[in-house]
This record gives structure tokens, C-alpha cells and sequence, in this order.
């Protein structure tokens, strides 16, 4: 999700050939309603604050990574390795654990 406008993301999707929809809260309606907004920067004024959500099938949220720049935002292993714990709660025939 996003803070641009439907079509500036409906462009950013055709340059990335994305088969998945990009969300946008051009208003800030989901910000605001989530608390997300960054408001102790008066220079730049209110802004959303980066989130990343590890959604399980069901939409519940798994795990949250939150931050600025690189402090915050999840690593590739950090992905991989919340994927695996996801997997591992909702695939119950499989041993993601590499016993």
C-alpha cells in the first residue's frame, strides 16, 4: 500500500509487469485509522512511517517489521525466514524446520 495516488501505483505496476494489486491511501484514511503517521517532524510535516506486514492466509498479521530507511524494514533472510515460520503454522503435513 501506498500513499500515491490510484494512478501514479496503477503506472508503477504496468513498469513493473506486477500481476498483484498495489493499494493506494492517497487520503490517509488507513494511516490515520492505524496510527502510522509520523508527527514529530515539523519541518516536513505528518508522514506515513514504512510498514512491512507478514500476512498469514487468513489476513492476520504475523509479523510487522516498521522503520525508516534500512533500520526497519525486513532483510531478504528476515523475510525468508518469517516465510518459513508462516509455512510452518499453516502447512501441517510438511517439517520446515530442517530436521
Amino acid at each position: 500500500m501506498s500513499v500515491d495516488p490510484p494512478r501514479v501505483l496503477e503506472a508503477f505496476k504496468a513498469g513493473l509487469g506486477a500481476a498483484f494489486p498495489l493499494l493506494s491511501d492517497e487520503h490517509l484514511a488507513l494511516t490515520d485509522a492505524l496510527g502510522i503517521r509520523e508527527t514529530t517532524d515539523t519541518r516536513h510535516g505528518p508522514l506515513p512511517v514504512p510498514y512491512t506486514f507478514a500476512l498469514l492466509p487468513d489476513l492476520t498479521i504475523h509479523r510487522i517489521f516498521n522503520g525508516w530507511y534500512s533500520v526497519g524494514r525486513p532483510t531478504p533472510d528476515e523475510l525468508r525466514i518469517t516465510i518459513r515460520e508462516m509455512t510452518a503454522r499453516t502447512v501441517k503435513d510438511i517439517d520446515f524446520r530442517g530436521e
